[in-house]
């Protein structure tokens, strides 16, 4: 993923697919090596080698 893409979603709603597990919360920010979630629970820092996706979460 483009960090031009992972930018506009800063602020966002995201989800995050790494390895098997899907994570939800607000794109805090991102590096060339990891991305920043603030999830419901806690902050999420994730390697972006084992990111498949990272997709804007749809809200109703």
């Amino acid at each position: 993923m483009m960090m031009d893409e992972l930018e506009s979603f800063r602020g966002q709603q995201v989800e995050v697919i790494y390895n098997t597990m899907v994570y939800h919360g607000e794109l805090a920010g991102a590096s060339e090596d990891e991305i920043f979630l603030k999830t419901a629970v806690d902050w999420v820092t994730l390697p972006m080698e084992g990111i498949t996706a990272i997709r804007k979460t749809e809200t109703s």
